[in-house]
């Protein structure tokens, strides 16, 4: 009799997890088990299916695509083992995969300590889901049946993916929609934006169609539904209250019932999702500064995030603009009457000295700002120092280049490794971003590999062969993995080349590579 002990070569059954009564007559019930790997010693997740079942040919096929699947998002099918029949028991089918210790999204929202997430929390995680499912899609696999239950949110701040492909084609869709959405790429669209919905509202988008397979939906979702407002599925920021618009656009393009605006295009796959999350982001949280001018002594430790920093700003302009304009009626009233003056030190001036005396310096600080991102065109490396067979203006990893600015922060361009920090003979390698049109760049914000990364970026309106020909714009060595530098004036130029002249070490510490992750630029197109 099969039960917790009951032992599958090297794989202990522990603990019944869920049983799945059958959907018609030529089905059995499925059973989940949290198991034991002997060998390994861990803990292991087991789908046990009746031989039997007329799902199984369908089932197996999705198990041994999804074990393709390559990214660490997603927990892994491990095993496929076919089990005997014995006396008592009927011939089983066993599909193994990774096991997670992390607290699904559906109890995650139903605790009262933790009812929501926050909006960037939010597309932070729902982004990493797509990102995960877009990796699925170059051998073309989908999920084809997102829900709360399974993803899982680790202690790490992990976002983690189970039952990639299996689940659809054990149970099929989550629920029924429209025939002009009836592809699983759609359907994950849709099942991404009912995630970002229940992580900002704690429920679930109305199901717009029914289904006779799913009499009771809240059984399948495991949390509450969203109210109903007519016909439409009423966006997150009119269920629940400060949730940004940038919520609202992505939820109404790709949630099927959601409210949206005449106009408004549908988003089409994984990929276009984790876009429209990137673009919801910036919309959300905007990187950019405005500089004004204050006397030296003013603090430039300033937060371009800080509202009451901003505040500040704004009072010493102002302060600045009366003062010069009472030192101007000051200085008429002198000249009308010629008179002498009193400085500082309660000596006697004459007036035409103070027209005539230095300016008092000024430094120039960051609190809140008009320069906006600038938009990528297109990415490539750049190794004009390299050897056979780079040659002049030659390329390093050419290929992953694109990680750089996929949205991504998981994926990454990558040097070489190198036996030196300083990348041997080199002087460095780097990255080249296209901005499409020439503009007056005043910065940038990127993602790097590792910490202790010595890089300079320059900007050109042409790809010149040596670095040092390129304008410097601004500098930073011994970085970390995120970095924002802003230049004190703007470069006009419409290539953007990230120079990486010292790479941190590797984890074994004996070689150096560096990298970057991401890469946003800061300023504005020129107009001209």
């Amino acid at each position: 009799m099969i039960g917790s002990g009951t032992k599958f070569n090297r794989y202990t059954l522990l603990e019944l997890v869920s049983e799945h009564p059958p959907l018609n007559r030529d089905q059995f019930t499925v059973q989940l088990w949290r198991g034991r790997d002997d060998i390994l010693d861990r803990n292991i997740a087991i789908r046990l299916m009746r031989t039997q079942d007329q799902r199984l040919v369908k089932v197996l096929g999705a198990a041994q695509a999804a074990a393709m699947a390559d990214d660490r998002r997603l927990l892994r099918v491990l095993d496929i083992l076919d089990i005997g029949a014995t006396q008592e028991d009927p011939p089983y089918t066993a599909i193994i995969s990774e096991w997670c210790t992390g607290t699904p999204l559906h109890l995650a929202v139903n605790d009262s300590d933790t009812p929501t997430f926050d909006a960037e929390f939010a597309l932070d995680s729902v982004a990493n889901i797509a990102w995960a499912l877009n990796a699925c899609l170059s051998i073309n696999l989908e999920h084809g049946r997102l829900r709360p239950s399974c993803i899982f949110l680790t202690e790490n701040s992990e976002v983690l993916i189970s039952g990639l492909a299996v689940d659809h084609a054990l149970f099929g869709p989550l629920f029924e929609t429209s025939t002009s959405q009836d592809s699983s790429t759609a359907k994950d669209v849709n099942g991404l934006g009912s995630l970002l919905y229940c992580f900002t509202t704690g429920l679930w988008p109305y199901p717009v169609y029914s289904s006779e397979k799913n009499p009771d939906p809240m059984v399948t979702v495991h949390v509450p539904f969203s109210p109903k407002a007519g016909k439409d599925i009423p966006l997150p920021s009119n269920v629940k209250a400060s949730i940004p618009r940038a919520v609202d656009d992505v939820v109404s393009r790709s949630v099927i019932g959601a409210s949206k605006s005449r106009g408004v295009t549908r988003i089409q796959d994984s990929i276009g999702f984790a876009n429209a999350i990137a673009a919801a982001r910036d919309y959300h949280t905007p990187l950019s500064t405005t500089t004004v001018r204050a006397p030296i002594g003013i603090s430039q430790h300033t937060s371009s995030t800080s509202f009451a920093k901003r505040v500040i700003g704004t009072v010493v302009a102002a302060t600045l603009v009366l003062a010069i304009s009472l030192l101007g009626a000051q200085l008429l009233s002198a000249s009308n009457s010629n008179t002498t003056q009193v400085n500082s030190e309660g000596s006697l001036v004459n007036p035409t000295e103070i027209l005539t005396s230095p300016a008092i310096p000024y430094v120039e600080i960051e609190v809140g700002n008009t320069a906006g991102t600038i938009p990528i065109a297109s990415v490539r490396s750049f190794d004009p120092r390299g050897g056979p067979p780079n040659g002049a203006l030659g390329r390093e990893r050419e290929k992953s280049a694109s990680r750089a600015i996929d949205g991504d922060a998981v994926t990454a361009w990558t040097t070489k490794t190198y036996k030196t920090a300083t990348l041997g003979n080199k002087g460095g390698v780097g990255l080249i971003l296209d901005l499409g049109e020439q503009a007056e760049v005043t910065g940038v914000s990127l993602g790097l590999v590792g910490y202790g990364t010595d890089l300079q970026v320059r900007v050109s309106n042409e790809i010149l062969p040596d670095p040092d020909l390129w304008t410097k714009l601004v500098s930073i060595d011994d970085a970390g993995p995120q970095i924002e530098l802003r230049a004190p004036r703007a470069v006009s130029g419409r290539y953007v080349l990230i120079w990486l002249t010292g790479i941190p070490p590797t984890e074994s510490g004996k070689k150096f590579q560096g990298g970057v992750t991401s890469a946003s630029v800061f300023g504005s197109v020129d107009s001209d």
